[in-house]
């Protein structure tokens, strides 16, 4: 997030004009400065002393948790986000290997920090937003450790005397948290920052100014998320923050709020898309820039950003463990796939073979990537990097592998053909695995076919199969989208029985992962009527 230097800048020279909005709440680089200098003040008299200092935060994005994270950044803390749709084993397992020394936690997600054991650990400072103690009302009494301290609340914290503090003298270092497929969180490492190089690269790509608003609406967990605040909080810009469910408020503050840039996962603009309240926005917002990302993306999406937005939609690929690696305009996206993207200055791609050799033009394989925002290391150990050998005199180079299967094409942009959770692995992925990916791929580009998710799960007495669960474009082409959907399965499934039901929507998380066991229970109940259907059809025939 910001620094308080930056902040202070900014106000001198813009004193009453909006920093961040959140809300009826509206705060000017006066005021933002003012409550970044106090709460830095309050967190520096507070932090624990005996080893370096590392925060984590388990909140949903709100205007305190900017400040805080801003005094932290300001302190030279580094601050790591939980995502807090994730299971409590998952969660503790996180803050075991970032080891915090302070947790900070809003009233909403304190019972899943509760579950974790990490609400009351000797030597860790609490910091609990929208007040302390509210948590009480949970249904078994909280055993508090005697040893740990008393939380301290975001009010306390902002009453402090404000004053310019300096960072703590410890090795920089920055942590994020990337979630598996299967749900087990891993702590990506960094020990030198890029963000200054980032910043520049992005503003020069894509222009931007002083006087961008930027409405975010991803978790701020999502390491994505705190990275595109802090440039345009950096360039004295405008931060939005707005909420993913209620699509009315969303197209309400990109008007109201003369937004110019936002970042939405697909399934949320996908949302947005197609309900009423974007059928103006073209006409009626100020956007030049929407950023979307991850694998379900799909030519519906694109071509309706087209219409209802103009030409904004820019689709980037990046992980946690890469940071962002390619982008691709929405020129090239109305003539090319819609998972392409062209390397960021200073990114290399490569596609390697299975024995890590690099492939030419047209083949696909494993995506490999090199650059300055690659990780250094995981908690537990070293990133699974490989060198290189690129040929044609640009010799050996230090690549991460990543669990995505791509292809580079003849003009130099990278096509994903397959997506895992973007978590590097060691070796080949699984064939199997990697077959449903691009079967989803494809069924995402059928026509009457809004969303569609593949997932392998077991029947009883049949086994494993693949549930294939779609969102029609219209009701009169549920019929159309079916029979599409059931013919590609036909040839392309990976050696699995496939079942394919119409579904109201498919549900994510904020961050756009698929909530998949509320999936499932839509769409098993669905499959095994048509199953005991069709089972009555070959009754009554042979009878």
């Amino acid at each position: 997030m910001i620094k308080l230097q930056d902040a202070l800048r900014h106000a001198a020279e813009r004193p009453d004009h909006i920093a961040l909005v959140d809300g009826g709440r509206r705060i000017t680089w006066s005021e933002l400065a003012d409550e970044i200098a106090k709460v830095a003040g309050g967190l520096a008299g507070t932090l624990p002393a005996g080893r370096p200092a590392r925060a984590a935060f388990l909140c949903c994005n709100g205007w305190e948790l900017v400040i805080v994270t801003a005094a932290f950044e300001t302190l030279g803390v580094p601050v790591t986000g939980l995502d807090f749709e994730e299971s409590a084993e998952a969660t503790a397992d996180a803050l075991d290997q970032l080891a915090p020394t302070v947790v900070v936690s809003s009233r909403l997600h304190r019972p899943l920090l509760i579950d974790t054991g990490w609400h009351d650990r000797e030597g860790v400072l609490q910091v609990h937003l929208h007040g302390v103690g509210e948590e009480l009302a949970a249904p078994e009494p909280i055993v508090k450790d005697p040893q740990a301290g008393e939380p301290v609340a975001y009010s306390t914290l902002a009453a402090a005397q404000s004053s310019v503090t300096t960072p703590l003298t410890q090795p920089f270092e920055s942590f994020a948290v990337s979630y598996g497929a299967d749900g087990a969180a891993r702590l990506v490492v960094r020990h030198k920052s890029s963000e200054a190089r980032r910043q520049a690269e992005l503003v020069d790509e894509f222009g931007l100014d002083e006087h961008d608003t930027y409405l975010a609406t991803v978790p701020m967990h999502h390491a994505s998320s705190p990275g595109w605040a802090r440039i345009f909080l950096s360039l004295g810009g405008t931060l939005v923050l707005g909420p993913y469910h209620d699509l009315d408020e969303l197209a309400r503050l990109i008007v109201e709020e003369s937004v110019t840039a936002t970042l939405m996962v697909a399934p949320v603009l996908s949302r947005l898309l197609a309900s009423p309240a974007s059928a103006e926005l073209y006409a009626t917002s100020s956007l030049r820039l929407v950023l979307t990302g991850g694998q379900h993306l799909n030519r519906w999406i694109v071509n309706e950003a087209w219409d209802r937005l103009g030409p904004v939609l820019h689709h980037y690929y990046g992980s946690t463990e890469t940071g962002l690696v390619t982008v691709l305009g929405p020129d090239e996206l109305q003539i090319s796939p819609c998972r392409s993207g062209r390397a960021m200055p200073g990114v290399t791609i490569a596609v390697l073979d299975p024995e890590d050799r690099p492939l030419p033009p047209g083949l696909r394989g494993r995506v490999a990537v090199a650059g300055p925002h690659v990780m250094d290391a995981y908690g537990d150990g070293p990133a699974p990097t490989t060198v290189v050998d690129l040929g044609d005199g640009l010799g050996r180079r230090t690549f991460l592998p990543t669990g995505d299967t791509g292809v580079i094409d003849y003009e130099g942009r990278l096509e994903l053909t397959g997506r895992t959770a973007g978590v590097p692995v060691a070796g080949p992925a699984d064939e199997r695995e990697l077959g449903i990916l691009r079967l989803e791929a494809e069924l995402l580009h059928q026509p009457g076919v809004r969303d569609v998710a593949v997932l392998r799960t077991a029947l009883p007495d049949r086994g494993e199969v693949l549930a294939v669960p779609f969102v029609p474009v219209a009701a009169d082409l549920e019929a159309t989208a079916h029979r599409a959907l059931t013919a590609t399965c036909a040839r392309r499934a990976p050696g699995l029985p496939v079942h394919v039901v119409a579904v109201t929507a498919i549900p994510y998380s904020p961050t756009g992962k698929i909530r998949t066991r509320e999936l499932l229970a839509e769409a098993l109940p669905l499959i095994n009527l048509h199953l005991h259907l069709d089972e009555q059809s070959v009754r009554e025939i042979s009878a």
